[in-house]
Formats: structure tokens, C-alpha cells, sequence
């Protein structure tokens, strides 16, 4: 027996969670597919830590399509911290720059969102509609054809038949293998870790990162006004060194490395770590085959960009189905298929952008060469004072600037 549906997605991660929602509002029938589904996570299971430690900086045109998913209001009060201010500067040197949201007429520059809360909160709105279906599985086997529809067996021996499919299954995802689909990376020779902490300073809601000749240094602010969750670059060897240390000695470096801005910190949970890889597909589109997300592309978290690149994608392919899908059983679906190879190009150059200009952020603030130092400090001075540059990096930082999605022009209300 077959199930047959109008899109199949594979991975029940923000990305994955948010294209079903966008496209579940079309009346399509759809279907998510992932193992996680299954799992009950509580507050005293082994994932619960982990799970917490994991957020995103969630810019303005991803919460304009959460609040008209209905997902925002569903998000609990500590699920989600607004930062309003955001502070960057470069160790060692004089070189800053700093924005305010005051300054563009709007309450925040974006918000640390915990990913487990998000996922929540998307899946109980998914819920919600009865043209889709969770299926609590590993995809095994894909058979997909250019001209077909495509078939999906799970790890139970279901089939499940769509028109296409959706690849959100991650950096490491099985679609793309399956579809042979040719992948280019480059290893940012580099490790983040990821952990909570407490200073002694409130973070009054302000989002702070320092670049260092190792890497750059992220405290992105909490619910409670003196915990942030850090992301902290470091090269392999010395992130190696740094796990390594016991936490007071841990916390003494990170205060040291941070320039003491925070005052005094205490780590208040695990330390977890995991490799900075770029990566990019070169193809979104297969065979009715569509990668998303990190199965598509991956990128440096230091602009923290990459969850936004990804819910980009997926309300990019919603909106494609939306308004192109054929309106009766006939060859229209090729022609549905052309502009979903439109839709995806233009996702293809957005994260190809993306990508290369965190390369150039990373080659030029990585270097410890004084005549590049001095260069570099006196260029983030002179942006600093230059408002109409300003504004432009602050609307790319918010996420507004550019092609968008409908969903994400929109304004919360």
C-alpha cells in the first residue's frame, strides 16, 4: 500500500517544520518525515541539557512569517530573548561598532530563540491542520525520476508518493547522497563551543561578539538578564586545549578572552562542540527533489545567519507552491516544476553570497598581521560613523534587506 500525498518532507527541524507549516496553509496534503518525531523529550532526560544549550539569533523577516504562522504566539515567555543592541569590536585593537534598534524605529534587532522551544511550538500549529501527516521514521530507500512523482520507503517498509519532496534532513542528509548531488566544502579549520553562563554584569539585552586572532566570541543574551548562551570559534588545536580545561579554569580564560566586559562569568552548563564546515549543494533541485536548509548549505555561525537561510528556503518553496501549483491532474506539474528550479536558483545565489562573505569576515578578522589590525580598526570606526552604511548593515542583519518571501515582508502585528 501506498500513501500518496502532494509533498513529502524529510526532517522535522525548524527548517524542515517550517516549510510543512507554510505548505500545509496552501490546503496541499504533505507529509513529515523523521525519527525524532517519536521522541519524548522531558526535563529529566538525557536530552534535555543538550537540547537547551542549542539557539538560534532569529532575525525580524523570520518573525514576521513565525507571527503570521501563528508559531510566535505559541512560543513560551523564556523561550525567546530580544536582543535591542548589538556591540561588536575587535581585541586588541580600538576598532568597534554598534547598533541600537531605537535607531531603525523598532523594539529589537532580532531574538536568541532556543531551538527546542521553536521546534515546539511549530509542531503544535502543524498539528493543528489535518492535511498533514507525521510519520515517525527513517527515510531508507528514494526512488525519484525527473518526470515522476517521487517514492519514499521508511525504515517500516511504508511507501509514500508525492508529486515532490522536500530534503531537510540536515548537513549530513541521506536525500542528497541518494541523489548523488555534488557537494562543495571548505573546513573553516575551526571548532565552536556552545555552552550557558552567568556574569556578574546584566547583558541588558544586548547581543555582544569579539574577534579574535583565534576566532570570534558570541554572548548572546538570555531570559535572565545575567545568563547568556556563547558561541566561541576557536581553532582546533586550541579548542581542543580549552575543553580540556576544568571549569575555573574555563571560566577565567573566557572572562580574560572577552575582555572582561561582563564582568566575572560561571559556567552553568555543559560545554558541547562541533566543527564549522561550509558547505554547498551544487544543485538545490533534483529529480523533484528539493535541499533546504543545512542539506543544502551550511555556513559560519558568526553572523548567526544560518537558521535564517534556512526558513528562508522553506517559505521560498511554500510560496512556489502556492502560487504555481496546477490547478487539475495535467502536464501543468512541469511547469511547476520550472518555477521550483527558478525558486531555487534564487536560494542557490543567496547562500552562495552568504557564504562568501563569511569567508571574507573570517579571513579578515582571523589575522593577527598589525598593519591589517590597524586597517581593520580604523574601517569598523569610520562604518561606525556612517549612517547610511549603518542602516544598510543593520537591514541585512535583520533580515530585510533583498528578495523575500511574502510571509517575511509582512510585519507582526
Amino acid at each position: 500500500m501506498i500513501d500518496k500525498f502532494d509533498l513529502v518532507i524529510v526532517g522535522a527541524g525548524i527548517v524542515g517544520l517550517t516549510c510543512a507549516l507554510a505548505v500545509a496553509r496552501t490546503g496541499k496534503r504533505i507529509a513529515v518525515v523523521a525519527a525524532e518525531l517519536a521522541e519524548k523529550r522531558t526535563a529529566d532526560n538525557d536530552n534535555a541539557s543538550l537540547d537547551a544549550l542549542r539557539v538560534s539569533a532569529i532575525n525580524q523577516a523570520s518573525i514576521n512569517a513565525f507571527c503570521q504562522l501563528n508559531v510566535w504566539q505559541r512560543l513560551a515567555g523564556e523561550g525567546h530573548t530580544p536582543f535591542s543592541d548589538m556591540l561588536v569590536w575587535d581585541k586588541n585593537s580600538h576598532g568597534k561598532i554598534e547598533f541600537s534598534a531605537e535607531n531603525y524605529n523598532a523594539d529589537f534587532l532580532g531574538q536568541i530563540v532556543q531551538n527546542s522551544a521553536l521546534i515546539t511550538a511549530l509542531l503544535l500549529e502543524l498539528k493543528s491542520y489535518d492535511n498533514c501527516q507525521l510519520y515517525p521514521h527513517n527515510a531508507s530507500q528514494l526512488d525519484a525520476k525527473e518526470s515522476e512523482p517521487v517514492l519514499l520507503q521508511l525504515d517500516n517498509n511504508r511507501l509514500l508518493q508525492a508529486e515532490f519532496l522536500v530534503a531537510a534532513d540536515g548537513a549530513h542528509s541521506n536525500i542528497r547522497k541518494w541523489l548523488d548531488v555534488s557537494l562543495s566544502f571548505s573546513e573553516y579549520g575551526q571548532t565552536a563551543i556552545v555552552a550557558n553562563i552567568q556574569t556578574s554584569e546584566k547583558h541588558q539585552n544586548t547581543a555582544r561578539q569579539i574577534f579574535t586572532p583565534s576566532g570570534p566570541l558570541a554572548f548572546l543574551p538570555l531570559a535572565n538578564p545575567h545568563q547568556s548562551s556563547i558561541v566561541w570559534s576557536l581553532d582546533f588545536d586550541e579548542c581542543q586545549q580549552t575543553l580540556a580545561l576544568d571549569k575555573n579554569a574555563f571560566e577565567h580564560k573566557l572572562a580574560a578572552t572577552f575582555d572582561g566586559v561582563m564582568g566575572t562569568t560561571e559556567l552553568i552548563s555543559e560545554r558541547i562542540s562541533f566543527p564549522l564546515v561550509a558547505r554547498y549543494s551544487q544543485q538545490f533541485i533534483k529529480n523533484r527533489c528539493l535541499l533546504i536548509g543545512d542539506a543544502a548549505h551550511t555556513i559560519h555561525p558568526l553572523a548567526g545567519q544560518g537558521a535564517n537561510l534556512g526558513i528562508m528556503d522553506a517559505l521560498a518553496v511554500a510560496e512556489c507552491i502556492g502560487e504555481h501549483w496546477p490547478t487539475e491532474e495535467s502536464l501543468q506539474t512541469d511547469k511547476l516544476a520550472a518555477m521550483m528550479r527558478q525558486t531555487m536558483r534564487w536560494r542557490q545565489l543567496d547562500a552562495l553570497e552568504r557564504i562568501a562573505a563569511m569567508e571574507i569576515f573570517k579571513r579578515s578578522f582571523g589575522s593577527d598581521f598589525l598593519p591589517l589590525k590597524i586597517a581593520r580598526a580604523e574601517v569598523m570606526n569610520i562604518l561606525n560613523h556612517m549612517t547610511p552604511v549603518k542602516n544598510q548593515m543593520a537591514k541585512i542583519a535583520m533580515g530585510l534587506s533583498g528578495k523575500l518571501p511574502e510571509l517575511a515582508k509582512k510585519m507582526p502585528l
